[in-house]
Formats: structure tokens, C-alpha cells, sequence
């Protein structure tokens, strides 16, 4: 569908309902439309501002009598969007087009305005326009912040969808992390909730993060599926402690199970190869299994202290590319905010704004923080767990749905599982789970329930030195 073709049904959706009409009135503005139909955009929408009402062919005629040729050129245009077949039920998504197609129109115009002479670049009128460019596609999103129908409105809607779901288990389900006593507890992680674990320092929290994100990118697929894949989803990772390429690494040696350390060095001082046969083949499958699958995962290395906007823009940038459902902020903790309130106030603030990113975009957001010190020597499980643990404020939860807790026990590293607890759920119970560490891979493997007694038959992988004798394996 051409972008003219898509501003014709968004408006014959407007002027086919008037909900549609007052909602878009209250949220958007008639200038995401293109240019050649601005004019008759805006009258339309200056119309259902003032009287809540959809304007007839007449209305625009009597409107506009003062200037005959607009006049005759809205009315043409009335007509041929009257004229228009359209299903009423296709009018969100083409609305959710059009915001993106003009989103991809500022960042277009905002990069030839850049590149238009460099010779004269005014660098203080360039972040003006960066900055009102960038505001612009924000606003596309920021003042939807409602959903709004009577009980009797909504019986329908709720019918269809429930029947739905009766057919299709998997129909409106959450996204699920990979981890049984997570998403039984919650369902799954949906689009505008915050998930944040809260853990100690060298708890695990970037490396619970890491799993959950390759998790939730995966979904039902695996290494070994090289076509039909199932349906992932694609995932945008703030990396603020760990750089690039130690961060790609660890993704690259949970995904095939070789080693951080052979991916970071496969060969000794001595000359020594520490990579084998069969890890030489597990990597080659992970590479082209990450060439082939169609979801994407892009690790963004962005320094501490970053904001939560700077977040927000890089986000904006990636949707252009392709559709990020999941955000993961690795971690809140070091982020920064540019108000001058005190340090434990900006950590509540700074959560505030990456829980109204998620609801505005309507994606899942994860993030991390860190926990306060128990009191000296206590073993009381109420004081090791729970809400009060969470580092320096206590706002930050406050802005979370579901709330982890890593917990570390007395010795942890000797430890193979990792306990964790659901600390906070708003729509469903608290509960305890424990995953299996594999820490050379830096994996963390779901131990089910029912699972809980075999225990004793867990193997725990440090980061030990492996070696082999072979042949050189490049790959």
C-alpha cells in the first residue's frame, strides 16, 4: 500500500466512526499524514475538536464557501474517500502504519538536513532540529494513555476475545522468559509491563538478564532449527557495564554451550587449541543459526549514566529497522536522569520513565537493580527477602509489575542452583523458583518443580581452564 493509499483509509476510518475520529482528534495530530492532504486533514480534525463530530460533505462546503477552490478540492477528496471500500477493523493497524511511515519521514529529513552541507554545519540549529524531530515522533505515542469503553461497550469485545482464547490457548498470551515458575506465576510478560530483579553484587543479575532476553528472542526454536521457524520475537539490549564484544560473547556461549573462555581465547600462550571437535561444530550451527532466524537481537553499548531518553531515541531509531518487543536496560542502577534531585530520588524517577516507555510503545521492558546489605549476621528469611531489600529507593519497585529477587545465600558461588524469588506480581502470586548454573556458558538452566529432587544430580561448571589436543579448528 502506498503511503497515499494509507492516508485515504486512516481517514475514511475517521470519517467512518466517529469514536475513531474523537480519539484520534484527542491523540494525534492531522500533520502525520503526508503533505498533499494536509489541508484537508487538519479541517477534518479542527472539526471533530470543536463539535465531537464527524464533518459531512455539506459541513466542509459552508466551512470553506469563503475559498472556492479549497473548497472544491475537499470536497473531491470527500467523495473519493466516501467512495473508498474499507473493513473497519483494519483501521488500528493502518493508524499504527502511518505514525511509523512518518516517523521514517522525520528521520529522513532530519539526516539530509545533516549531510546538506558540511561545510556550514551549525551544530547548536542541528540539535534543535534533532531535538524537535525526535519530539515529534515521540508525541506520535506519548498521549495514548488511555482505553476507554462502558461495561456494555466492552461485553462484545470481551466475547470475541474470550472465545478466542478457548480455541487458541496461545491466543493474547504473554511472552514467556523460558522459566516454569515465572511464567506459570504470571502468565507471561506482557506488552507495557516492567520486569526488574533486584539481586547483590556478582548475585547473576546481568546473567539472569542475558538468559530471559535470548529466551524470549528464541521462543520455541532452537540451535538445530534451520527452517519453519516458530514464531520469536526481536530484542533491543542496553549493555551500560559490559562493552560489546564481551557482551556478544556471552550471548554466542549461552546460545551453542562453548565456553566463554575458548570464545575469548581458543588457543594458549603455548599454542595450545582448547577448542574441539565438537564445539568447533556447535559454534558453526549458533553462527548460522543466527544468520538464518528471522527475529533480530542488537546489543547496544552505550556508556553509564545513559538517561532514559537517550534510551527512547535509540529505540525510535531501531523500530525504523525492525520491531523490538522486547528492551532489556542492563541496568537501571547506573543509569543517570538530568533533574537535580538526590541520587536515591533520580533511581525512582529514572524507573518511572522506563515503565511509561513500555506502556507508551507497548513493549515488555527489563532491568535490573541492585539490593541493600542485610543486617549484620541475620539468617531471618524475612529480612534477607522482600521489597525492602531493593537498593537505595524505594520508588523503584513502585514502578515495577513483577519484581525478582536473586537470592544469595552464605558461600553462594559453591552453590550449583540459583535461588530466586517473585517478590512483587500485580496480577498474579508470589513464588520461588531455582535455576541450574552453568557459569563457563553463563547459562541458566529452568529446574521445574517436580524437578526440585534431583538436586544432588546437577553438575556445576566453573570457569576452569579447557584444553585440548586438535588439529587447528577455524571456523
Amino acid at each position: 500500500m502506498q503511503h497515499s493509499d494509507l492516508d485515504l483509509s486512516v481517514l475514511k476510518g475517521i470519517l467512518s466512526n466517529k469514536r475513531h475520529a474523537i480519539d484520534f482528534a484527542a491523540e494525534c495530530d492531522a500533520k502525520i499524514f503526508s503533505p498533499d492532504i494536509w489541508n484537508f486533514a487538519n479541517i477534518v480534525v479542527s472539526y471533530v475538536k470543536s463539535f465531537k463530530e464527524v464533518p459531512t460533505q455539506r459541513v466542509l462546503s459552508e466551512r470553506l464557501a469563503k475559498t472556492p477552490q479549497l473548497a472544491e478540492y475537499c470536497v473531491g477528496l470527500y467523495k473519493k474517500i466516501e467512495s473508498l471500500p474499507y473493513d473497519e477493523r483494519e483501521y488500528k493497524y493502518d493508524l499504527q502504519k502511518l505514525k511509523k511511515s512518518y516517523a521514517e519521514r522525520q528521520l529522513l529529513e532530519l539526516k539530509d538536513s545533516l549531510v546538506k552541507d558540511s561545510s556550514q554545519i551549525d551544530i547548536d540549529k542541528n540539535l534543535k532540529e534533532a531535538q524537535r524531530k525526535i519530539q515529534n515522533i515521540k508525541s506520535l505515542n506519548q498521549t495514548k494513555t488511555y482505553e476507554r469503553r462502558t461495561l456494555k461497550e466492552n461485553i462484545d469485545v470481551f466475547r470475541e476475545e474470550f472465545n478466542e482464547k478457548l480455541k487458541n490457548p496461545s491466543f493474547d498470551h504473554g511472552i514467556m522468559t523460558g522459566y516454569s515458575v515465572l511464567d506459570s506465576s504470571t502468565g507471561g510478560l506482557r506488552p507495557g509491563e516492567m520486569l526488574l530483579i533486584g539481586g547483590e553484587s556478582g548475585a547473576g543479575k546481568s546473567m539472569l538478564l542475558m538468559n530471559m532476553a535470548i529466551q524470549m528472542w528464541m521462543q520455541d526454536n532452537t540451535i538445530d532449527t534451520t527452517s519453519d521457524f516458530k514464531p520469536g520475537n526481536d530484542i533491543l539490549y542496553f549493555s551500560l557495564e559490559m562493552p560489546y564484544k564481551p557482551c556478544f560473547n556471552r550471548v554466542l556461549s549461552r546460545l551453542s554451550g562453548v565456553p566463554s573462555k575458548v570464545l575469548k581465547q581458543p588457543t594458549s600462550k603455548e599454542g595450545e587449541k582448547k577448542l574441539n571437535k565438537e564445539d568447533k561444530q556447535k559454534l558453526q550451527k549458533t553462527l548460522q543459526f543466527i544468520k538464518s532466524y528471522p527475529n533480530e537481537f542488537e546489543i547496544i553499548d552505550i556508556p553509564r549514566g545513559a538517561t532514559a531518553e537517550q534510551i527512547e531515541i535509540m529505540y525510535e531509531e531501531a523500530k525504523t529497522r525492525f520491531n523490538p518487543k522486547i528492551v532489556v536496560v542492563d541496568y537501571l542502577g547506573i543509569m543517570d536522569d538530568e533533574s537535580k534531585d538526590d541520587d536515591w530520588l533520580k533511581l525512582g524517577i529514572i524507573a518511572g520513565k522506563l515503565h511509561e516507555l513500555s506502556r507508551v510503545h507497548n513493549i515488555v521492558m527489563l532491568s535490573a537493580v541492585q539490593l541493600n546489605r542485610t543486617k549484620a549476621g541475620s539468617k531471618d528469611a524475612d529480612d534477607r527477602v522482600g521489597m525492602h531489600r531493593i537498593g537505595r529507593s524505594a520508588l523503584i519497585m513502585t514502578h515495577a509489575n513483577i519484581g525478582i529477587q536473586i537470592h544469595s545465600r552464605p558461600n553462594e558461588k559453591n552453590y550449583p542452583d540459583m535461588e530466586y524469588f517473585i517478590i512483587k506480581n500485580r496480577d498474579g502470586e508470589q513464588n520461588k523458583g531455582k535455576l541450574l548454573k552453568n557459569l563457563s556458558c553463563g547459562t541458566l538452566v529452568d529446574v521445574k518443580p517436580e524437578e526440585e529432587q534431583q538436586n544432588n544430580t546437577y553438575e556445576f561448571t566453573d570457569f576452569d581452564d579447557i584444553s585440548h589436543s586438535a588439529e587447528a579448528l577455524e571456523i
